[in-house]
């Protein structure tokens, strides 16, 4: 179909999790109207329920909508990531556009997906090519009171039957209670501890500690069998973790010794806290002096790793890590003699305090300025066919 330049649209279905593969043991990515048709037929004789086989079949009429158009000239693609998502999905996405563009260099393309988008996938994809629309396919449910108890007990099998699901419905109460049960033989069971161990529970799962352990533990599992890019992220995560656990002990074992050294007759902070209070200030100087680099050691790893994935997936994201370096740095200054003041109490490191402030807030407007105009002359273009 001919097509003047600047036309070429593509139907871009993306399955993330890689339901495609893993159901129905079709490769991506998966290019043409036909190959599509065929590809969703066999997702949904595998799995009826699967939300993507309809995102597929949403997108081949959609394809054939805009086919009658004359103006565009069309492709329809499904590309997959990997299961369980992250940043290897992320890459096998790009990989496979990539892939798909230096076979059919498109202008512009509609997203055709069975939910919301992460931020990554959205950056990977608009990285490449002009994402003109993004287009979530919701099924829809019967709303008769017989649907609705068939859809509650499918859900109650689930909870029970299936792991992911089962591990919070059953797993995390059974822990509970098997907790205060051995409490209650020990004779130890009362509302206190109760409150604690609920209270834990809450945390670990409210700011993700349980997931964040697991998947760091995967992660060191599987480093070997990673690719170059997640086996430096496996890297720099753990070195910073080590810096910023030593920064912290460092820090702390530097108060410790001066209140050894220094204070050695000083009252519980129970019985005289004006005591302390009127000491906040140099504790927390020394604190922040022996700590502040170690931390901020930690902190350019870490972006120094999100440059080069940002580089890496050429993703417009890049510039904005420089700018972070640059925070980063100027943060550093900050805190190092704001401590200092607050350590010593001396005039000198007050007006460094306020100096560095001024110097890092035209440094900072300068470097944002700069970082723009190069944005905007040197655009960071998708590397294609790698």
């Amino acid at each position: 179909m001919s097509a003047s330049e600047g036309n070429r649209l593509l139907v871009l279905v993306i399955d993330e999790d890689d339901d495609l593969g893993f159901k129905a043991g079709v490769k991506s990515p998966v290019v043409g109207r036909t190959e599509n048709y065929d590809a969703a037929l066999k997702l949904i004789m595998a799995d009826p329920e699967d939300a993507d086989a309809n995102a597929m079949f949403a997108a081949i009429n959609l394809y054939d909508v805009l086919l009658k158009n004359p103006i565009n000239e069309l492709e329809i693609v499904t590309i997959t990531g990997k299961k369980g998502g992250g940043m290897e999905s992320d890459i096998k996405i790009g990989r496979e556009l990539d892939s798909v563009l230096s076979q059919y260099p498109a202008d512009r393309c509609i997203i055709v997906t069975d939910g919301p988008l992460s931020q990554s996938i959205l950056s990977v994809v608009g990285s490449r090519i002009k994402i003109d629309s993004v287009k979530t396919i919701v099924v829809k449910q019967s709303q008769s009171v017989e649907q609705t108890w068939l859809l509650l007990g499918r859900y109650l099998r689930m909870a029970i039957f299936d792991v992911e699901y089962a591990k919070y419905v059953l797993g995390i109460p059974g822990i509970l209670l098997f907790i205060v049960g051995i409490l209650y033989s020990f004779n130890l069971l009362n509302l206190p501890i109760i409150l604690s161990i609920i209270g834990l529970a809450f945390l670990i799962r409210g700011f993700g500690i349980d997931s964040a352990v697991v998947s760091f533990s995967r992660r060191i599992y599987g480093f070997t069998e990673r690719p170059l890019v997640g086996q430096i992220r496996v890297f720099t995560s753990v070195a910073a973790i080590i810096l910023i656990i030593s920064a912290f002990s460092f820090g702390i074992g530097e108060v410790v010794s001066y209140i050894t050294r220094y204070l050695p007759n000083a009252p519980p902070i129970s019985e005289q806290p004006e005591f302390w209070l009127s000491r906040l200030g140099l504790l927390s100087g020394i604190l922040l002096v022996n700590s502040i680099d170690l931390l901020t050691v930690a902190a350019l790893i870490l972006a120094a790793y999100n440059i080069f994935y940002y580089f890496y997936l050429r993703s417009p994201k890049l510039w904005r890590m420089l700018q972070a370096t640059v925070v980063i740095l100027f943060l550093w200054a900050l805190l190092k003699a704001l401590g200092e003041f607050l350590r010593t109490s001396e005039i000198q490191y007050l007006v460094q305090l306020s100096f560095i402030a001024i110097i890092g807030f035209a440094t900072l407007a300068t470097s944002f300025i700069l970082i723009r105009s190069i944005k905007s002359r040197f655009p960071l273009a998708a590397k294609k066919g790698r």
